[in-house]
């Protein structure tokens, strides 16, 4: 039998975990089987047991590099291209607004029903719970740092619930849109943006 090569071990793994995202975001972690799975990749499931012990381990891998599977760039480098020292700390956080609501596309919408199904497995799984609360940890830092780097006298007190607040409007949408499966609508997102934009510019007077 040929030796498969790494780079073609690394493209399997890779495939298996696209068809897994894909069958996980559309049927949910606990209804898709390794079966299900097998089916969808077109292999055996022998092969898919080369590559990883269980549906869990396939579950915590995509948790782990979940932004992997995007089409986006990465978010720190959309950001860095768009915000400079001399805006005002209004204008930086509607950029880091404005970055995240472009990444909702159709194709991303549909995945990021799996970011719940993460969450939820979480409140039962400690490992996982870990790996969450270390992503949020890392959302929360983006907003807190572009704050003390523009205002460094703030309250960090004010600039921690700020961040909270930022994350948790954001997930809500997103959590009203994959729950829906609709897309945006742009007039309604034009007036969020208004609302947002005025939080950011009560955040300058503090």
């Amino acid at each position: 039998m040929p030796k498969i090569s790494d780079e073609k071990k690394k493209q399997r793994q890779r495939d298996i975990l696209k068809t897994a995202l894909k069958l996980f975001s559309q049927k949910g972690y606990y209804a898709t089987s390794i079966d299900d799975i097998t089916r969808e990749a077109g292999i055996s499931k022998g092969l898919i047991y080369n590559y990883f012990k269980s549906k869990e381990e396939i579950f915590f891998e995509l948790a782990e590099h979940w932004n992997e599977f995007m089409n986006n760039p990465s978010f720190e480098d959309a950001l860095s291209r768009v915000i400079s020292e001399d805006m005002s700390l209004s204008e930086k956080l509607i950029c880091v607004w404005d970055e995240t609501v472009n990444q909702w596309t159709a194709e991303n919408l549909d995945f990021a029903g799996i970011k719940f199904e993460f969450w939820l497995e979480s409140s039962k799984n400690e490992a996982l719970r870990e790996k969450m609360k270390e992503k949020a940890k890392n959302s929360l830092s983006i907003v807190e740092e572009i704050i003390y780097k523009t205002k460094p006298d703030i309250e960090p007190g004010i600039a921690a619930a700020f961040s909270r607040l930022w994350w948790s409007q954001i997930d809500g949408l997103v959590a009203y849109f994959v729950s829906y499966h609709i897309l945006p609508p742009p007039d309604e997102i034009a007036q969020i943006r208004k609302i947002i934009l005025h939080q950011c510019k009560y955040l300058e007077l503090q």
